[in-house]
């Protein structure tokens, strides 16, 4: 097999090519990282050695290492500075292109070892292991995050995630820090040994794993320790905070690896599991195998929580527990099967939910995260769920709601199609048969069709292969009596894609007939057609009401005729149903951004229906799609219409709602979407306290986001306001909000240096960032960003390169979502015009230029009436 693949033509390209990976794949095993690293005494460079231990398939062939020198601005970069083989130490190869090639005649048949010396710097922002410095007690924290392929950029390794290895771990501080890694520390004198003022760690042998997994971090850390023997380490100046959480933390997570081993089959497939919260974590989590990082605010919420953010935090510990199973036991081959880890996390972090914790509405929730796959997969920039990737380089552009939101609610369809057991069955032999090795897609869709005996070439192809989704909508026929003649559903493609549409894309839904008064009938239908007849509904009267989606186990846009869209807008809330209710909101939330329904229409609808609905996440949702209604799609005349009945709405429902996840949910919205002069006089009186939520005390976050509205407006008081907080909370987290809040200032200097300082400020994180990118592009504010869309637009290829996961998304997001003009949208499609934009880029453009797009078409159509 090995002689199968011959190496790439040329030398090694930037980068980690798909063709080298595979190359590697077949001529490499590599076997162990031994590594030890010494912080310098400033903490600002990590001083290294890695022992790589590797044998070949066949024949040696030349060793390609990889390694991409991080290089901050204003700082050296990393460097290899000597190598030994054999015992000897030898000449270090010249790096070329992100790579080190060791020719084939110095090496062996057999095992190889390989040592190299390194350094590589660290930062409080741009390097693969980041620096935290607490001011609230001075203390420093490090840690580092090597996904999707930034392990190359701390020390020279083979970094692609099929080649797995075992790594042992030696760390040097020069202070009295606690360390955390994959594996278990190894006793010494103690847990750590003192050497020179500092410590000294060493840590077990892991289980194999790829390289993107291995972590470390360290600082003067609280820990607060599981029955079961999990972990929960935090900052020492959040311990306090911490101990207040940590019962229902650590409850949730036991719970969760319970249900995934059970689930799966397996017990928990490493030696030890933390959970280690750390201040401005670039994502919510990240599942190093054995030691799960968790953003700090993400479970010590920085505000009171609502019932939403409660799922949200127990979701996202079982989701990185998942990935202890589904990522990182079992973890695919390239990342072009992304989708696999993430959407099989998303998937269990839902089913743990709805068994652990099944009052905070996990369903709904579920129903909630589609949504978002559906404003994706409706674009021109939508991608296939499996996504070609010919360089890692551009793995980051990977990430999105296609990964997160679409693969978990096809994964959960195919469920529905395949029987739960079977599905079950299929996951459990897929893991077993690749335990502690890699996979791909296929493989998994071979798991299906050896548990269900189906043949899913068909299936595999429409959902994993191809891009968009289909619209659904159902066709009938009633005899003179009033029975149905004919009923059935069709499929087509969303019109918006510039891609061929798929006839058809299989899946099984349950089909509603509701009479009223009570009187429904449920139809299983198994669509496998672009037009599938319902022979079983011949006959019955004609419904009320018929929808193609209950239960929400399809995935598409299950469209509802414009009759039946009328009735609703006056009977919606006659729905008993509280979920069915939650997807019919759905469907005419959608048909408000196709322009087929007022803005003003559903917004009386809200208004009308609000009271009623008691579901947070429902509520929660109807309140987003309020605010986008008001600051995007109204015009002015309309909103100074509409703006005091809605703000009296809101208002009473934040001070009378009967929970307290109610009253959290309409005060945030109140919040966001106060613009009248009573309205600011209100927000002005919550700040003071004359003016109080029952049961909420304002935190810091909530007392900026006060602010920001009252800025985002101009309001002589808000510049006063916000020297007021920032003087009363000096708290590292104040800091952040108060960097974000005065984002929202209006004026053209105010703007000019924010944005050169996203740019050009290399010591500012980048969760500071991204925190202050909707402040700076409010929409109300459109003028005055307007100017700096082109230049943000250009900074695209150097933001793909030089920042993290998803900050590219959140830029076009803010930069673009901020917009409402045409002539917005015609300098967007002016920019996509460009023969040098990258494949990647374009397709992220044109996702966030559709939701620009449906702004204009709305407010063209409706805003002056």
């Amino acid at each position: 097999m090995a002689m199968a693949i011959e190496p790439p033509p040329g030398e090694p390209a930037p980068g980690i090519s798909h063709a080298l990976a595979q190359w590697r794949g077949a001529h490499y095993r590599v076997l162990r990282y031994d590594l030890r690293l010494r912080l310098s005494a400033a903490m600002d460079r990590v001083h290294g050695s890695v022992g790589i231990a590797f044998a070949f398939a066949g024949q040696p062939v030349d060793l390609v290492l990889d390694w991409r020198p991080a290089r901050p601005a204003g700082m050296h970069p990393g460097a290899v500075t000597s190598m030994r083989m054999a015992g000897r130490t030898v000449a270090v190869p010249e790096a070329r292109d992100d790579h080190l090639v060791i020719p084939a005649a110095a090496l062996r048949s057999g095992e190889n070892h390989v040592e190299l010396e390194f350094e590589s710097p660290v930062a409080a922002a741009g390097t693969a292991v980041t620096r935290y410095h607490d001011r609230e007690d001075g203390s420093t924290y490090v840690y580092s995050l090597l996904v999707p392929a930034d392990a190359s950029s701390l020390f020279p390794c083979i970094d692609q995630p099929d080649l797995k290895a075992r790594f042992t771990l030696e760390l040097a501080f020069p202070a009295h820090l606690t360390a955390v890694s994959n594996a278990p520390a190894v006793p010494m004198r103690s847990d750590a040994q003192a050497h020179a003022g500092g410590m000294h760690w060493r840590f077990a042998q892991t289980e194999p794993i790829s390289t993107y997994l291995f972590a470390f971090a360290a600082g003067p850390f609280a820990e607060l320790r599981d029955a079961g023997g999990t972990r929960l380490l935090v900052r020492k100046s959040r311990a306090a905070r911490a101990r207040e959480e940590a019962a229902e933390v650590l409850r949730l997570n036991r719970a969760g690896l319970r249900y995934l081993e059970d689930y799966f089959a397996r017990p928990f497939p490493f030696a030890k599991y933390d959970l280690v919260l750390l201040p401005e974590l670039a994502y919510g989590g990240m599942e190093h195998a054995g030691a799960t990082f968790l953003r700090e605010d993400a479970v010590l919420f920085p505000f009171e929580p609502g019932g939403p953010d409660l799922l949200r935090r127990a979701q996202l510990l079982f989701h990185e527990a998942a990935h202890q199973w589904f990522g990182d036991l079992t973890t695919m081959r390239w990342f072009d099967d992304l989708w696999l880890k993430e959407g099989f996390a998303n998937l269990m972090a839902f089913e743990a939910a709805e068994a652990i914790v099944p009052e905070l509405g996990a369903r709904n929730a579920f129903r909630s995260l589609k949504t978002l796959a559906y404003r994706t997969d409706v674009t021109a920039g939508t991608t296939p769920i499996w996504q070609a990737l010919p360089n890692l380089s551009a793995a980051k552009s990977a990430y999105g709601s296609i990964v997160y939101s679409k693969a978990p609610a096809v994964l959960r369809q195919a469920q529905f199609y395949l029987g739960e057991e079977t599905f079950r069955r299929a996951v459990r032999d897929f893991l077993e048969r690749h335990a502690y090795a890699s996979a791909t897609w296929a493989d998994l869709v071979s798991a299906f069709e050896g548990a269900s005996g189906r043949d899913l070439t068909l299936w595999a192809q429409r959902w994993v292969r191809e891009p968009g989704l289909p619209r659904v909508r159902v066709e009938s026929q009633v005899d003179a009596a009033g029975a149905i003649e004919a009923l059935r559903l069709v499929q087509d493609g969303a019109p918006a894609q510039h891609h061929p549409s798929a006839e058809v894309w299989p899946m099984r839904v349950e089909l509603l007939l509701d009479y009223g008064d009570g009187a429904r009938d449920l139809l299983p239908v198994t669509m496998e057609a672009a037009v599938t007849t319902v022979p079983v509904a011949a006959g019955r009267p004609a419904p009320r009401l018929v929808f193609a989606n209950h239960d929400d186990w399809g995935y598409g846009l299950f469209e509802l005729d414009a009759r039946t869209r009328e009735r609703l807008v006056g009977t919606l809330g006659s729905v008993d149903d509280a979920f069915l209710r939650a997807l019919l909101w759905d469907a005419l939330w959608q048909a408000v951004r196709d322009a087929e329904l007022a803005p003003v229409r559903w917004i009386e609808l809200a208004l009308r229906q609000l009271p009623a609905e008691q579901d947070e996440v429902t509520v929660s949702g109807l309140l987003a799609h309020l605010e986008t209604a008001l600051r995007w799609y109204l015009g002015d005349a309309q909103r100074r219409g509409l703006q005091p009945q809605v703000e009296a709405a809101l208002r009473e429902r934040m001070l009378a709602s009967r929970t307290l996840g109610l009253r959290i949910a309409y005060f945030r919205a109140f919040v966001a979407v106060a613009w009248t002069p009573a309205a600011r006089e209100d927000l002005v009186r919550l700040l003071s306290g004359e003016l109080a939520v029952p049961g909420l005390p304002l935190r810091a976050i909530d007392r900026f986001r006060i602010v920001r509205t009252l800025l985002i407006l101009d309001d002589p008081r808000a510049g006063a306001l916000l020297a007021a907080q920032g003087e009363a909370d000096r708290s590292d987290d104040s800091r952040r909000f108060a960097f974000a809040t005065a984002a929202a200032r209006g004026d053209p200097a105010a703007k000019q240096r924010y944005f050169d300082a996203f740019l050009n400020d290399a010591a500012l994180p980048e969760r500071w960032i991204e925190e202050a990118l909707q402040p700076f592009n409010a929409v109300e504010q459109d003028r005055a960003t307007g100017p700096h869309l082109g230049a943000a637009l250009e900074a695209l290829p150097t933001l793909k390169r030089t920042r993290r996961i998803f900050f590219v998304n959140n830029w076009l997001a803010a930069f673009i979502g901020g917009q409402r003009s045409a002539e917005a949208q015609a300098r967007v499609q002016a920019f996509l015009q460009r023969a040098d934009l990258d494949a990647d880029l374009r397709l992220k453009v044109l996702e966030a230029l559709d939701g620009l797009a449906r702004t204009v078409r709305v407010r063209q159509r409706y805003a002056g009436s």
